[in-house]
């Protein structure tokens, strides 16, 4: 169970990650933010690099086609 889900689908870069961004500056260490999106470059690379930067472990789940949900756990850097 996600701490906070946000639903970013019908929005592109670099919209994406401002919001995926924001959301988790809400979150203390240790929670875990959702992510419903449909934007391809964003759930492929643009969250994972971010998320890689951070140290945030990410999980990627395919829910139909251009459907995806993203676990995030947000960590101290």
């Amino acid at each position: 169970m996600a701490d906070k889900t946000i639903d970013i689908r019908g929005q592109t870069c670099p919209v994406t990650l401002i919001l995926t961004r924001q959301a988790l500056n809400e979150l203390r260490a240790g929670q875990t933010l959702e992510v419903l999106a449909d934007y391809k470059p964003a759930v492929e690379t643009t969250i994972p690099g971010y998320c890689e930067k951070k140290g945030y472990p990410i999980e990627t789940i395919a829910e139909g086609e251009n459907q995806w949900r993203l676990r995030i756990e947000k960590r101290e850097p």
